[in-house]
């Protein structure tokens, strides 16, 4: 993730750091009501994030989930 890349919910911008640290690439492209993706790089799956979400605690917890589901890809 570039410098200026930052999400602008703190909770997003932690959940986007665990991904970067678990492996996963983080992408931000703000098109629309997304704000970027998060990929896991061995099996190409990945989850989209919203740039304003409704509750960042929620869209945090989904990054989570997704980590989680996917922290033994390998």
């Amino acid at each position: 993730m570039a410098k200026g890349d930052r999400h602008q919910k703190k909770d997003v911008e932690a959940a986007l750091k665990r991904a970067e640290a678990c492996g996963m690439k983080v992408t931000c492209s703000q098109n629309g009501h997304n704000w970027g993706v998060v990929i896991c790089c061995p099996c190409s799956d990945m989850v989209r994030v919203h740039s304003t979400p409704r509750n960042p605690g929620e869209e945090a917890k989904k990054i989570d989930v997704f980590i989680g589901k996917h922290r033994n890809c390998a």
